[in-house]
């Protein structure tokens, strides 16, 4: 990062406007065992070069820099990113593979990449950078509103009607009943399962709701019905697709490479 460069503008303000742009393309990941959000330093290039920052930029631009399509919008846009940095808002990281997050002591995570603070902030296209910038939502303080509410509720309970409270107990009978059936369906799907491993070991094991105890959501765990071995599950259907992007892109790079020689 180069020295004497100023500061322009309000960094809070155009990381408030630029903080869930869709040309950033931003990825979840895990960055001191919590989750961020990162993106690539060319996509917060393009994101300064969209129309919505062009709008801000036009109309009040002591507040957000210009940066336009002109021969200097690289540098503009790079002095911008870079008061972004000096004010924290930003923070430079490198991506781990597998096999380096062990020699960091990480984690390797299926779902999400472990990323680590990088010494330097190197301004290049495909350098990575992570939010340190992370304002309050509506769903945030409508949670928080709803939080108290209950909790207030409860406190309150000896002070409900009397059909609220028949209403809570059944509430809560259905709710236990629920849970007791889940219990049971998970045990008959074990005994299915053992009873016919013999019969359907070389395809893996006969499951009924394959998907029930995936890291998915409440619909997908109930879907297939059935299936075999791991081949119908969703970790193992999202790996398949990962590994399919991942051979994709490789594909790619070494076309441009054999085009450019």
């Amino acid at each position: 990062m180069s020295e004497g460069v100023v500061a322009i503008g309000n960094p809070l303000a155009v990381a408030k406007v630029l903080r869930h742009h869709p040309e950033l393309k931003q990825r979840k990941g895990l960055f001191e065992s919590r989750q961020i959000d990162f993106f690539r330093y060319k996509r917060f290039v393009r994101a300064l070069k969209s129309e919505e920052y062009a709008k801000k930029s036009k109309n009040q631009p002591d507040v957000y820099p210009v940066v336009g399509e002109v021969e200097e919008s690289d540098a503009r846009a790079r002095n911008v990113f870079i008061s972004l940095i000096r004010a924290q808002l930003v923070v430079p990281s490198t991506k781990l593979h597998s096999e380096e997050c062990k020699e960091h002591g990480l984690t390797p995570s299926k779902e999400f990449p472990n990323l680590i603070l990088s010494n330097k902030a190197v301004l290049q296209p495909d350098e990575y950078y992570v939010w340190n910038y992370n304002p309050k939502t509506l769903t945030d303080y409508l949670i928080v509103i709803g939080v108290i509410s209950a909790i207030l509720a409860l406190v309150c309970y000896p002070l409900w009607p009397m059909f609220m409270r028949r209403g809570s107990y059944y509430l809560s009978m259905g709710a236990l009943g629920l849970l007791g059936l889940f219990f049971a369906m998970a045990i008959v799907r074990l005994i299915i399962y053992l009873v016919t491993l013999p019969l359907t070991k070389s395809q893996g094991g006969f499951w009924i709701f394959p998907n029930l105890f995936e890291d998915c959501g409440v619909l997908e765990s109930f879907r297939p019905f059935y299936g075999y071995g791991e081949k119908e599950c969703y970790s193992y259907l999202k790996k398949v697709k990962r590994n399919k992007r991942k051979l994709t892109k490789k594909e790619k790079a070494s076309a441009q490479k054999s085009s450019a020689e």
